[in-house]
């Protein structure tokens, strides 16, 4: 990844937005990839958009944004971004562990609608 500032040809400002794994598209290392879904709420106009970002890539992209605001606004501004990351990825972390059984659980059932409905309804 190179460091360069760059103008996009179009502006997304995200809004907000969810992340997660995608096997489908794994980097040259064989690791699966960042899939991102970023959402924009402005005004009346509401949009999203999903991303597939290579993990290494991800690495080096995210390294060179805190480069940036550690050359812009100072080392401390730089470190209390890493530790926002930290702490995102503890509160991700817990979500992640407090809903493993449902996830588990809805992929072992025969379909959503019976582990939703404890077995009561089937698609």
């Amino acid at each position: 990844m190179d460091i360069r500032h760059t103008q996009p040809s179009r502006l997304f400002i995200a809004t907000g937005g969810g992340a997660g794994l995608n096997d489908d598209f794994p980097c040259g290392h064989g690791t699966s990839a960042l899939s991102l879904h970023l959402l924009s709420n402005r005004g009346d106009t509401s949009e999203d958009i999903g991303i597939i970002l290579p993990r290494c890539a991800a690495a080096a992209l995210i390294g060179a944004a805190i480069a940036y605001i550690a050359a812009a606004d100072g080392e401390a501004a730089a470190a209390e971004f890493v530790a926002d990351m930290d702490k995102s990825r503890v509160n991700a972390a817990r979500q992640l562990d407090a809903h493993r059984a449902d996830y588990e659980a809805a992929q072992a059932a025969c379909c959503e609608a019976g582990y939703r409905s404890k077995g009561r309804e089937h698609t």
